[in-house]
């Protein structure tokens, strides 16, 4: 069977009525786990969103630290990749994802920071979250709105000098990129 393709699948849209399109969408929201979980989120109120984000993070912070309140040795850096992941596949709005993958990052530096540097697997994927979350922001112009946290990470001085450039670079790589569009 020959791979459908985006032409394919608009081209039946079209041909469709209204009616027809309105029972696809409940037969999608009703057959696949993912597209219900995208339409709650978007009939969510902002509280029930920000609740939902809120447990994803919660999530993470269990792989940074235990429930005594120490730093766990080394985080399982698969675990937290098929979180945020998890959360990607349904989120609705780009900020709320990069807002995930902030914290991700936020969590690697804060506790890298308070114990004097963390392992270079930590790091790295700290780094691709963080990249990541720069080509969001970049994406769907959001810069502005997370300026703030992306230069608290970069005040952090007790860990590797060489994740905190790194960060720096995708954060300065952002401003670049706009300001060479912009002119």
């Amino acid at each position: 069977m020959a791979k459908s393709k985006l032409s394919d699948l608009k081209k039946l849209i079209a041909e469709m009525s209204e009616e027809e399109l309105r029972q696809e969408i409940v037969k999608l929201y009703t057959k696949l786990p993912q597209v219900k979980e995208f339409y709650n989120q978007d009939l969510m109120t902002e509280e029930e969103r920000q609740v939902l984000l809120k447990s994803y993070k919660d999530k993470i912070y269990k792989q940074f630290w235990t429930s005594g309140g120490n730093p766990k040795g080394n985080t399982n850096n698969a675990f937290i990749k098929s979180i945020i992941s998890e959360y990607e596949r349904t989120a609705v709005f780009p900020y709320d994802v990069i807002d995930l993958l902030m914290y991700r990052v936020e969590m690697t530096t804060d506790i890298a920071n308070q114990f004097g540097g963390w392992d270079d697997a930590g790091y790295n994927a700290s780094i691709t979250a963080f990249k990541k979350a720069t080509k969001l922001m970049k994406e769907n112009k959001l810069k502005a709105h997370f300026e703030k946290r992306c230069k608290n990470i970069f005040k952090h001085d007790n860990l590797d000098y060489w994740y905190i450039e790194q960060l720096e670079y995708l954060f300065d790589e952002i401003d670049s990129a706009n300001t060479s569009q912009d002119e």
